[in-house]
């Protein structure tokens, strides 16, 4: 596996913003389709992606400030590579570290400052989502066919309707995916729904975007209060050629 430090490519992120901040402002990291996590610059749906920071990458959510990804094996963020249970997780990052759910042995850990610590938090069904803030842990959770969102405590605090597949919390409200659509449900519980058939998984791209992923074709939902708007992200280029643009 070839993990490249997200450290060195942040300080080149923020180094070719300070640059060209008017044509590359930075949105966030993206999961691209091979599976490699990729920095995405752009405004208003003509995007631009930089080489890969990391590969073989399963999960990943990133904010403005961190961005940590999961592979295999190991959690790795910002230079650091952290083993960690195997197989898949489910990431929510705030402003300290990360809080993550590891399915493969039905436990959640805190990640920070390179070390992962494992908690005694228990929850009943398939865990979608996270939220972790100031406020306090969130949960999305699926049961017999139904999403709850609940607290870490248990008590829940809302439902998704029935046919929601893929959820992400999110500061601006959950995304959530249905057969044919993208929805947005916002804090104060109105809707807003986008176009968007086959979406199997959401991920957080950076501070006021998701990234939604249906079969071949990858999203980019602006979640930004009055300026919401779904967008298609491009894809990575292989090979040699691509390898070449990317220096």
């Amino acid at each position: 596996m070839r993990v490249i430090s997200l450290v060195a490519a942040a300080c080149a992120a923020s180094h070719a913003w300070a640059q060209s901040a008017l044509d590359r402002p930075a949105l966030g990291q993206m999961l691209d389709r091979q599976n490699s996590l990729r920095p995405v610059y752009g405004v208003g749906g003509s995007f631009h992606l930089d080489a890969p920071v990391a590969e073989r990458v399963i999960a990943s959510a990133c904010s403005g400030s961190l961005c940590v990804a999961k592979t295999n094996w190991a959690v790795i963020s910002a230079g650091h590579v952290t083993p960690a249970p195997v197989g898949g997780a489910v990431i929510a990052v705030d402003a300290t570290g990360a809080t993550i759910y590891f399915p493969s042995v039905q436990q959640f850990g805190r990640w920070q400052d390179g070390s992962l610590k494992m908690l005694s938090l228990g929850v009943y069904g398939t865990v979608l989502s996270l939220g972790s803030s100031s406020s306090g842990l969130t949960i999305a959770v699926e049961r017999s066919g139904i999403v709850w969102i609940i607290a870490s405590d248990g008590k829940i605090l809302d439902s998704l309707p029935l046919g929601a597949g893929a959820a992400l919390l999110t500061p601006n409200g959950i995304v959530y995916a249905t057969a044919s659509s993208l929805i947005l449900r916002k804090p104060d519980g109105s809707e807003l729904s986008f176009p968007a058939q086959g979406v199997e998984d959401i991920l957080a791209l950076g501070d006021g975007y998701v990234e939604a992923r249906a079969g071949g074709v990858l999203y980019a939902l602006r979640t930004i209060a009055g300026h919401e708007q779904l967008f298609q992200l491009p894809q990575a280029e292989t090979g040699r050629g691509a390898n070449e643009r990317n220096k």
